[in-house]
């Protein structure tokens, strides 16, 4: 609804396309001839029904108005300065800014989650204008994406509108993962069909028993003859055993049926996942810069099991339910279509109620899904951080924090659990209430004997076959809906651009030399804010390069693009004069080895991480390559050695130990470029020698990229590269550089001074 725009001599102002001029008047007179800072309408009126209201600020004032007619009403009129703070509260389907001022919290204005993302933009910004900070810079998050064919909301990393899934073509590319299972789908629908036969055949075989025994015996009044007798024993005993066969054979079949098809679901979604989880790893970097691991995450765990769910369970209920309701109605308008349509009568009604029964139940227990989150994510930040909270003194502080999640989590079950108490029964006594129509006009036609006592007992049998599936037909179509919009998530992330296409028309990379050309390289995450401008520079073999510079200077970005993470808008890297663009991109890699600023441990063993990049070397391979690193020794001390686990992100050893199995990786991965980010930061200085004498070892006979902010580290490099804003401003040796006294001088001068200060401080 709303857009942002950049005014001078104010805060941003969330503009509208189509502001009455009546109302630019009335809010003017209103403010006196204030400036507005902020002018920002919503989609929910005071009432928090569908309507508008605006929220406006000044310099001094903050207001919500709304419009009656021609009448302008204000809701709030505040000062700034009363206000102590403003958040954006997120509820389930809506928000609303919650002020505090003077100690209570006041509602200010609701919206829906259309504008979830402006308003917390415009809180962010009275936020910072209340505590006289600088107005944060806006960005795309702070703009709500949303469809541009019917303008829904759309999930954060996703281009999927679940209201806008191409149906067609979603159930096309699911019937090609399902196509290897023809087979077992074509044994499960013919199972399935045996399967409802018998299912129905119980109450068909009631009104036998009842027309042609029980009935015959009561005619007879006990006077029948002994052959009379024995062939009512005969026929009742066939029937019963009729009625139990039925429902052996429906129970086998049952089971065949739902094994295959809970074989079919989880093959076809294993195969997903792995083509999924395959892609993945084939994506660039760039895409994963623009999503939250979560999201991600989810596409493989959540949307893959709503796949299987649908696969394995609910189109085969659809299927049955479908199934058994027009069987039903072929046997009950075959019997006798005068009571059939009775019996039908209450159908729609029923399906109408059930229909918005249960979608007023999946809003209801989606929000308190969605207040469990909310729950959890206070549980996790405080427990996570109970150093901190407890180092500041705030335990009674997390507990309210807690204890107010926990009475909205409360108040939504209790709501949810007492609706569904409420209305569950009502939608049964409704289902149920055609069978006293049956019972009425059936035994209407019973006594006037227009149809037989089995008949109508045959009747109400098949009544709850006939609502049931009704019901479940009516909250599948919701399940169908989403289960369509997981598999159009999933095959979006299988569309996305690939990180290397056709790899087999680029050149194979063998033998390197190391020689490395930056060759006039321009690049910009965002392509209009370049990070690099035209670096310019060559690399010879063996050659050691250090690269200095402020933060933000692009430091990351040159490496970033010369292990094609990123690709350059303009210029080229050449490796032994080959374009990197041209070079298949997993030989490029397996000539490049990094020993990042925090190592990164897989779970495993200590053998196992080091080993990673080769995982067919011997253990004496590892042990040469460990000793290396000066990584042997505290790895023979640990209890298990080698086999060590590390755990989750290697946080059983410490930071030093993590950098030195990291080392010892690049070592036995044996690349001839060598890329060491901060490598020896944040560790003692004890460990920092051990760290260096094995880098020491570890540049040798390659070309090297050492990034430190340590500039001392770095004066065994045969050049410098001195970065600033995104340009190469100086190249040279320590020395040279030194001498120059230039911006190189000046950043060893000032990291200088700073120790000298450390050490007075003690």
């Amino acid at each position: 609804m709303g857009y942002f725009e950049e005014v001078s001599g104010g805060l941003t102002v969330v503009n509208q396309e189509h502001i009455p001029n009546k109302l630019k008047n009335k809010i003017s007179m209103l403010l006196n001839g204030f400036k507005i800072n902020i002018f920002i309408q919503s989609d929910l009126g005071p009432d928090g029904h569908i309507g508008q209201q605006w929220l406006v600020t000044t310099s001094e004032k903050l207001l919500v108005i709304s419009t009656d007619l021609e009448k302008l009403i204000v809701h709030h009129n505040v000062l700034i300065k009363d206000i102590a703070a403003i958040n954006a509260e997120r509820e389930f389907g809506n928000g609303c800014l919650v002020a505090n001022i003077n100690g209570e919290h006041v509602m200010f204005i609701r919206y829906t989650n259309a504008l979830v993302r402006e308003f917390s933009y415009v809180a962010r910004c009275l936020q910072a204008e209340i505590k006289g900070e600088d107005i944060p810079d806006i960005s795309e998050e702070d703009l709500s994406r949303r469809c541009s064919q019917c303008g829904f909301p759309l999930d954060c990393g996703s281009d999927v509108c679940s209201n806008c899934v191409n149906t067609r073509k979603t159930i096309r590319r699911l019937l090609w993962y399902i196509k290897p299972f023809s087979i077992d789908i074509a044994m499960t629908s013919l199972l399935l069909i045996v399967s409802q036969v018998m299912a129905l055949a119980p109450p068909y075989l009631s009104k036998i028993l009842i027309d042609n025994v029980f009935e015959k015996a009561e005619t007879m009044g006990g006077h029948a003859t002994g052959a009379q007798e024995h062939h009512l024993i005969v026929m009742l005993g066939i029937i019963v055993l009729a009625l139990l066969l039925t429902n052996v054979i429906s129970t086998v079949l049952g089971i065949i049926k739902t094994r295959i098809a809970a074989k079919i679901g989880s093959k076809v979604v294993h195969n997903i996942r792995m083509d999924l989880y395959t892609r993945l790893h084939r994506l660039t970097v760039g895409f994963f810069d623009k999503r939250q691991t979560g999201s991600v995450i989810s596409r493989v765990s959540q949307d893959t099991s709503a796949l299987q769910q649908f696969l394995a369970t609910d189109i085969q209920q659809m299927i049955s339910n479908l199934m058994s309701l027009l069987l039903v109605l072929v046997i009950v308008f075959q019997q006798d279509w005068k009571l059939a349509v009775w019996t039908v009568v209450p159908v729609p009604f029923t399906a109408i109620a059930a229909t918005l029964i249960f979608r007023r139940f999946q809003w209801m227990f989606g929000r308190v899904g969605h207040r469990w989150s909310k729950l959890h994510a206070v549980m996790s930040d405080s427990l996570q951080g109970l150093r901190v909270v407890k180092a500041f003194a705030q335990e009674d502080r997390a507990v309210k924090r807690f204890e107010r999640r926990s009475e909205s989590l409360c108040a939504a079950s209790m709501e949810a659990e007492q609706t569904w108490g409420t209305l569950w029964p009502l939608l049964w006594f409704m289902m149920s209430a055609g069978q006293f129509i049956v019972w009425y006009v059936g035994g209407i036609g019973v006594i006037n004997a227009g149809i037989t006592t089995g008949t109508l007992i045959m009747f109400i049998g098949y009544m709850g076959m006939l609502y049931g599936p009704v019901q479940i037909l009516t909250r599948m179509w919701d399940g169908i809906g989403s289960c369509l919009a997981a598999a159009e998530r999933v095959f979006e992330i299988m569309d996305a651009q690939l990180e290397e296409s056709q790899p087999e028309n680029k050149t194979r990379l063998s033998d390197v030399k190391g020689y490395i050309k930056f060759n006039h390289v321009t690049f910009g995450y965002d392509k209009n804010l370049p990070v690099l401008h035209d670096i310019d520079v060559e690399i010879e073999s063996g050659e050691m390069i250090g690269i200095v510079g402020p933060s933000g200077a692009g430091k990351s970005t040159m490496i970033n693009l010369l292990c094609r993470f990123y690709i350059a808008q303009e210029g080229a890297i050449e490796i032994d004069g080959l374009d990197i663009r041209n070079i298949r991109l997993e030989d490029l890699r397996k000539q490049i080895g990094i020993v990042p600023q925090e190592s990164y441990l897989l779970t495993g063993t200590i053998a196992d991480n080091i080993a990673y990049a080769k995982p067919d070397a011997h253990p004496e391979e590892i042990i040469q390559a460990a000793k290396a690193a000066n990584a042997h020794d505290f790895i023979v001390g640990l209890p298990d050695g080698y086999e060590t686990q590390v755990g989750e992100r290697g946080q059983s050893l410490s930071g030093g130990e993590r950098q030195r199995i990291a080392i010892a990786r690049a070592i036995l991965h044996d690349p001839k470029i060598l890329i060491l980010d901060e490598a020896t930061s944040a560790v003692d200085t004890a460990t920092e020698k051990q760290i260096q004498q094995a880098l020491m070892r570890l540049v040798k006979n390659r070309t090297t990229f050492a990034i430190a902010h340590r500039l001392s580290t770095l004066r065994n490099a045969d050049r410098l590269l001195v970065l600033e804003k995104g340009k190469l401003i100086e190249c040279g040796t320590h020395e040279e550089l030194l001498a120059k006294n230039g911006a190189y001088s000046k950043l060893v001068n000032m990291q200088n001074e700073l120790t000298r200060l450390v050490a007075v401080g003690g």
